[in-house]
């Protein structure tokens, strides 16, 4: 009876490698595939739609008005006041159009934002009035072309953004990662007199390189921008 349990054990593993999943140690070379992309589009919903992002994007925006209050009661350094603000995902958000194409790739041919009718992220709002009533410059930053100049505007001053000093925008043609275009136009901001106290944005290429006191990381998982 022991032999015929043996046997079975044997011909039970021998079945398991072959018709089966073989485990790790059976397939030494087998390589990981990714997770499936309809999961991860799964979990990046339910993360905005359970409100974790609302309260991610609130609790920076939160920490950048405690700190622009903070530093206006300290003494003044060289130069005017100024507050730097990317627009996708950080002034004004792009949540419907990219939930609609499933997080497709991020570029202006696969109309990922809706450029004309995009909604404010109310928070930064609040941080971006905070900054203008209290005599501090605002720079618009962003990496949309200048061809967009005017939707951008008419979609700014729609959902509550006036009296910017100035929005800079890429240049036609220009291909540089934001990593190098933004501390560029950051450092010709302060170049002409002011000093950047505060930047926000919601990718790390956003506030990459020089001239800014200090940086506010948005949530954003959606896509990446270098």
């Amino acid at each position: 009876m022991k032999r015929i349990l043996g046997i079975l054990v044997v011909v039970l593993a021998f079945a398991g490698t072959v018709g089966g999943q073989a485990g790790p140690s059976e397939s030494p070379g087998h390589v990981q595939e990714p997770e499936n992309h309809a999961i991860v589009v799964a979990r990046l919903m339910r993360y905005h739609d359970s409100g974790e992002y609302e309260w991610g994007i609130r609790e920076v925006a939160n920490a950048a008005r405690e700190y622009l209050r903070a530093r206006l009661n300290s003494p003044p350094g060289t130069g005017k006041p100024a507050a730097v603000f990317d627009i996708d995902e950080t002034a004004l958000s792009n949540w419907q159009a990219m939930a609609d194409c499933g997080f497709c790739a991020y570029s202006i041919e696969s109309k990922l934002y809706s450029i004309a009718h995009d909604s404010a992220i109310t928070p930064v709002l609040e941080l971006y009035n905070d900054a203008r009533s209290s005599g501090v410059a605002v720079f618009f930053l962003t990496g949309r072309p200048n061809s967009q100049r005017e939707v951008t505007a008419e979609n700014l001053k729609e959902v509550g953004y006036k009296d910017w000093t100035d929005l800079i925008m890429r240049p036609e043609g220009d291909k540089s990662p934001a990593r190098v275009f933004k501390p560029q136009e950051r450092q010709k901001i302060e170049s002409k007199g002011f000093h950047i106290i505060l930047s926000i944005g919601d990718q790390a290429s956003d506030l990459a390189g020089c001239c800014a006191e200090r940086t506010f990381k948005l949530p954003n998982p959606f896509y990446l921008v270098q």
